[in-house]
């Protein structure tokens, strides 16, 4: 992949006149640069996900799929044993805080990575 950019970045040099190129070519080269950077980081944020991901479901997926070739299973024969829960109060205005609180967190991340965003694309 970094080889074909700089066949692009190579050709893109070699079809102007060295001696003065056009007015524009600086901002349309750079804007070019940046268009194939920001394709590369999509690619290796994409390419990230789905290997965790992948590795997650790997970690999951293949004792599960032993112990079930293999035909183990972890039925326990336990006494039964009365686990109840206390009976829980929740005051609705302490919940209601903590929920408006969550999302002035998700909205203050989500403002500051659109400005962070605006920033950085030129």
């Amino acid at each position: 992949m970094i080889t074909d950019d700089n066949d692009k970045l190579r050709s893109l040099f070699q079809e102007i006149n060295i001696e003065q190129p056009s007015a524009g070519f600086g901002s349309r080269l750079m804007q070019q640069v940046h268009h194939i950077a920001a394709k590369q980081s999509r690619k290796k944020k994409w390419l990230s996900i789905s290997a965790m991901t992948g590795g997650v479901l790997a970690m999951l997926g293949i004792p599960a799929f032993i112990f079930w070739l293999f035909g183990i299973s972890f039925k326990a024969d336990l006494p039964s044993v009365n686990t109840s829960m206390p009976d829980m109060k929740i005051d609705p205005m302490i919940l209601s805080i903590a929920c408006v609180a969550l999302f002035l967190l998700i909205g203050d991340l989500l403002i500051r990575r659109r400005i962070w965003d605006k920033k950085h694309k030129h």
